[in-house]
């Protein structure tokens, strides 16, 4: 007689453990989830101090959003900002690979500005 030899086959008896695992990790994230949404404070609710929350008027929209803008479109974004005569533009790629415009506008017909727009069309600097 042969000794009966034990694996997870025959302790399993057709069930998979894969399938376990994978119930047990969902029914964790189901429950995460509900303790992570009952806790979060709704976009809609009013602020906890009865003000109306900051709103930033500084940020400058995005042109172009995701795409990098050419020199040709850094320079009406520069002359729309500024509302000057450009005198000159180029494009300078830094180390890191950013690419930049630097636009030379002249500003009430005395005052010259170089206005740098990044690749995403945010004008950085304008002096």
């Amino acid at each position: 007689m042969q000794p009966a030899i034990i694996n997870d086959a025959t302790l399993n008896r057709g069930r998979s453990t894969i399938g376990a695992r994978w119930r047990w990790a969902l029914l964790c994230c189901a429950v995460i989830g509900l303790w992570v949404a009952s806790s979060v404070q709704p976009v809609w609710a009013e602020p906890a101090s009865g003000l109306a929350p900051a709103t930033n008027n500084f940020v400058q929209p995005t042109r172009g959003s995701g795409r990098i803008i050419g020199l040709n479109q850094a320079i009406r974004i520069a002359q729309e900002e500024s509302g000057g005569q450009v005198l000159s533009a180029k494009s300078v790629r830094r180390p890191n690979g950013v690419l930049h415009h630097k636009v030379r506008v002249l500003v009430d017909g005395q005052r010259v500005m170089t206005m740098v727009v990044d690749q995403n069309g945010r004008l950085r600097r304008g002096r």
